[in-house]
């Protein structure tokens, strides 16, 4: 299973694990758009690997915020566009105390409004081609908080639910969309980690789900996908089958304590598949199906 010359662009793949998604795809046949900044010439040096191992890239250095002038780059080079991989980000570790409102700003512009504007920008393109294939690359942090990360926690996360509207206005245009939280040993993150431990978790580990889930060949959309060291796991939204309370009788707080151990119990797990099931869940007041992906 390869890429036929389809066109993908990689954010952010300068380096460590944006790099490592961007030498993936073109080894398996992919025409890749290495987008930086610019403000080094790692890009420049990703590329050259690239094309002597045989593959064709181009830096297309800017700023993923400038998401319309960065998809045109692409078109005009490849003549076309089938997938983004959309991994550009930074931190700016702040708790919440302390964070000023630039600092939350800077973190949301670059990771979830840059996948609005990309997935906007590169729509009408996706539609010429019969469809295209959007990866965006979330983090842990985005599942499960983590202290001094509002910001990065709340923009990562923010990715899945914009993830799960493009599948549902994206389906009949062949339009896929799902998300990948990694994590990798990167120039970033592994200063003080031991050797052993970066030799398991190196990026190119990783990059074999996203190549797959930028495939034109992959039809699924809308999925959460933790990934490292080789290993790939689906992670879905469960809910607790819950208290029922009768609505024709008045509620108290009360009610709420003596039932917590019921809205707390996961032993009969509900797995709605959407916005429509959950609410028919609730309403009709018995378990949701699992959903079949």
């Amino acid at each position: 299973m390869e890429f036929n010359g389809e066109v993908v662009l990689v954010t952010g793949s300068s380096r460590g694990l944006g790099r490592a998604f961007a030498e993936f795809l073109a080894a398996a046949g992919a025409q890749v758009g290495v987008n930086s900044t610019g403000e080094s010439d790692d890009g420049e040096l990703v590329v050259r690997k690239i094309v002597s191992a045989g593959g064709r890239a181009v830096h297309l250095p800017g700023l993923v915020e400038d998401a319309d002038s960065l998809v045109e780059a692409v078109v005009r080079e490849f003549g076309q566009i089938n997938a983004i991989v959309h991994n550009a980000g930074f931190v700016r570790d702040k708790t919440l105390r302390n964070m000023s409102m630039d600092q939350w700003d800077a973190v949301l512009n670059v990771h979830l409004k840059a996948a609005f504007a990309l997935t906007h920008a590169a729509w009408p393109h996706f539609e010429a081609v019969g469809g295209g294939r959007l990866v965006f690359i979330s983090s842990a942090s985005g599942l499960y908080g983590n202290f001094g990360q509002g910001n990065y926690a709340a923009a990562k996360a923010g990715m899945y639910g914009l993830a799960r509207t493009i599948t549902l206005e994206g389906h009949d245009a062949n339009i896929k969309c799902n998300v990948v939280a990694p994590f990798g040993a990167t120039e970033l993150n592994s200063a003080n980690m031991p050797e052993p431990l970066k030799a398991l978790i190196k990026p190119a580990f990783i990059a074999p789900l996203v190549g797959y889930l930028a495939h034109s060949e992959c039809k699924a959309s809308g999925g959460l996908f933790e990934a490292s060291g080789g290993v790939f796991k689906k992670v879905r939204w469960q809910r607790s089958e819950g208290l029922a309370l009768d609505i024709d009788t008045p509620m108290s707080l009360a009610d709420i304590a003596d039932g917590w151990h019921l809205i707390n119990d996961f032993s009969s797990a509900e797995y709605p598949p959407d916005m429509r099931s959950s609410l028919r869940g609730m309403y009709e007041r018995k378990p949701v199906q699992d959903a079949t992906d």
